[in-house]
């Protein structure tokens, strides 16, 4: 078991790196020649086919079957997914899961599964998730909501979900799509409204490709453009004209750069960017990018958010002491509320430099600025949910909330609003509960994690996250020693995994990114499970150190068998492909059987045609004869009679055969 230890604690170290399978070729040798003296290097066996189905088929099942174990102990659990395309040019699927865990009485984001898709559409994602919950024994009932951004088919998706779990008796809770997205698409709509757009285009296509893209370093990237500014008008006015005018003659890209540099404006449009992604969006982009339960703070922060892009533009006396639903009331496209050009927030940097342009270039600027600002205002307006109570008394949540004078109506109204957690009784001990808990009196450690004096002299505290503080609050007991609240403890547990953002999943796709490289872009979607799996393992179990994860019992049993778990699955996969063949070669032959008697059939109906024509000709000549036999009989000329009578008999003769040819035909039809 000593050398198991060793490979498993090496193989968490690689899954973690993401690195190389091959890196453990010749890795015994290495080893015995560092410490000749250990036994356990002796024995210890690991190269690259082993390592891969120890991950795919040992560790990686290992960390699911536990996640799934702490999963069923929760009331409910959130399941928060995204698209990408990998390295290896397919669409990947993530799917993370969100709950309060008993193994670690927080709230925990989890790796859950990762699925290669072909098209993705929602039926195809709506069936994936269903599956996957029945395989691994979830009940779809338990999900309380779905983590999404906001393109359309992940509504669509968040629909067909809830109408499975209506037949079930459930529904999902709905607070709307991510809103680091909505935020990001806001100012991604006010820079193209204006013209800026052709300097966010030069900075997508030309200068850094992923600005456009990626909501927290676009700041970032502006600032190291102003830094660089000079370098770059020299490189690219100078340099390059003076020593490679061939290599950039004709050059689209270039002539998009040089029209940038060489323009005033665009440092003056550059740095109110810069003053728009430091001042308005990056304090929400940094605060939301965290794992912890943010819900409570997320209704505040929009409010904020929204109300600091009004008064950018607006005057303060339409906007102040204003939130919610009266905020989104403004019409701020009436320009009686407007304030001057020249006192609309730019930035003093931006202030600065506009000094240098005319009189019709401010113009132009200041139009451009407050278009922006209208845009993303109106963006914002459409989709932050400022009107959702429950987001609103979500707040709720914050320990100092509790004494609010509505804080009794307010947890009564979230238990309310939680799909089928809390029945009627329940609610009414809530609110028994809520009034104790009101005038409980806390621990300042339950929510202060550091008190400290910063380098400038100022006095700073630093707060744990709002998990940590209600576990201390469902660790209270009565005087009997049972829970003093545990109607309170159920409700929280299940809405502080309500997730504030989708960022956790978007991060998935950095660590997808260091797993699946470029050169390692044929490995299975089981080997892709098995490395994420074992990721959040060792971040789960070990605090991120592969050495911290306990080695138990089940974890060395479940490596052992992982060489014959691989060789079933590949038996397994042998015979489903062998079967899909046999079903191909059944169908072929049963659409060869029915082409056969198709083309049998068409020849019978041809031949019904040809009979149904003939019976026509013989009744012709049988009317043919009997016209002529009564003429022949009113003219009295008795030598056509015998004529009649011949074609009479021949076409009832004809008329006969035909008919019993039909029935033949019919019997073989039929």
């Amino acid at each position: 078991d000593q050398v198991t230890k060793a490979e498993i604690l090496w193989s968490l170290k690689v899954a973690q790196k993401g690195l190389s399978y091959n890196l453990c070729n010749e890795l015994n040798e290495l080893f015995s020649s560092m410490f000749p003296d250990s036994s356990i290097v002796g024995n210890f066996s690991i190269q690259a086919d082993k390592m891969s189905y120890v991950i795919s088929h040992g560790l990686g099942p290992y960390f699911k079957k536990k996640l799934i174990e702490d999963v069923k102990r929760a009331d409910k659990f959130v399941l928060i997914f995204d698209e990408q395309t990998n390295n290896q040019n397919k669409k990947q699927l993530d799917m993370l899961l969100r709950y309060w865990s008993n193994e670690k009485q927080c709230v925990v984001n989890r790796f859950y599964k990762s699925v290669i898709l072909g098209h993705a559409y929602a039926k195809t994602i709506r069936d994936i998730i269903i599956e996957s919950f029945a395989t691994d024994g979830l009940n779809l009932n338990k999900l309380l909501m779905l983590g999404r951004d906001n393109p359309n088919i992940n509504i669509s998706l968040e629909n067909l979900i809830d109408v499975e779990m209506k037949k079930q008796g459930g529904c999902l809770l709905t607070i709307g799509s991510c809103n680091i997205h909505i935020i990001h698409n806001a100012f991604k709509n006010g820079i193209l409204s204006s013209k800026c757009e052709d300097i966010d285009s030069v900075m997508e296509k030309a200068i850094l490709y992923f600005s456009i893209t990626r909501w927290v370093l676009l700041g970032k990237v502006i600032d190291r453009i102003l830094n660089q500014w000079d370098i770059l008008c020299d490189y690219f006015l100078c340099f390059l004209p003076e020593k490679q005018p061939v290599q950039i003659r004709e050059n689209k890209r270039y002539e998009s750069i040089k029209l940038v540099l060489s323009s005033n404006f665009s440092k003056v449009k550059f740095n109110f960017m810069l003053y728009l992604c430091e001042n308005i969006f990056d304090r929400f982009f940094t605060f939301f990018q965290r794992e912890e339960p943010l819900i409570h703070l997320l209704y505040c922060e929009l409010n904020d958010l929204y109300q600091n892009v009004l008064l950018s533009f607006l005057k303060s006396d339409s906007v102040q002491q204003k939130s919610g639903q009266d905020l989104l009331n403004i019409n701020f496209e009436q320009s009686a509320l407007w304030i001057a050009d020249k006192e609309i927030k730019i930035g003093e940097q931006t202030r600065k430099l506009i000094r240098s342009l005319n009189f019709d270039e401010k113009k132009s600027f200041y139009q451009d600025v407050r278009k922006i600002y209208i845009t993303i205002a109106n963006y914002l307006k459409k989709n932050f949910p400022l009107n959702n109570m429950l987001l609103r008394d979500l707040q709720i949540l914050d320990y100092l909330s509790r004494t609010d004078r509505s804080s009794g109506d307010r947890i009564v109204r979230v238990a309310r609003n939680i799909p089928n957690l809390l029945d009627d009784r329940e609610i009414d001990k809530l609110a028994n509960e809520w009034a104790l808990y009101s005038v409980e009196l806390v621990d300042r450690s339950w929510y202060i994690k550091d008190e400290y004096v910063d380098s400038n002299g100022n006095n700073q505290i630093k707060y744990h996250s709002i998990d940590y503080y209600w576990n201390n609050v469902f660790s209270i007991l009565t005087m009997n020693g049972i829970s003093k609240y545990p109607t309170l403890t159920k409700l929280m547990k299940n809405v502080l995994i309500i997730t504030h953002g989708n960022a956790d999943v978007e991060r998935g796709f950095s660590i997808n990114s260091n797993i699946l490289r470029e050169n390692r872009s044929s490995l299975s979607e089981s080997s892709i499970n098995g490395l994420r799996l074992v990721y959040d393992g060792v971040k789960f179990f070990g605090s991120g150190s592969a050495h911290k994860v306990p080695i138990t019992t089940d974890i060395i049993n479940m490596v052992k068998k992982s060489s014959s778990n691989y060789r079933e699955s590949l038996i397994a996969a042998k015979l489903a492909v062998a079967i899909h063949k046999n079903n191909e070669n059944s169908n072929k032959i049963i659409q060869n059987e029915k082409q056969q008697h198709l083309d049998e059939e068409k020849v019978l109906l041809d031949k019904q045609k040809t009979l149904a024509h003939q019976m026509k000709e013989a009744e012709y000549l049988i009317d043919e004869g009997t016209n002529r036999l009564e003429g022949a009989l009113k003219s009295g000329v008795f030598s056509e009679v015998h004529a009649a009578k011949l074609l009479i008999a021949g076409g009832r003769e004809k008329l006969t055969s035909i008919n019993e040819q039909q029935q033949q035909l019919t019997n073989e039809l039929d």
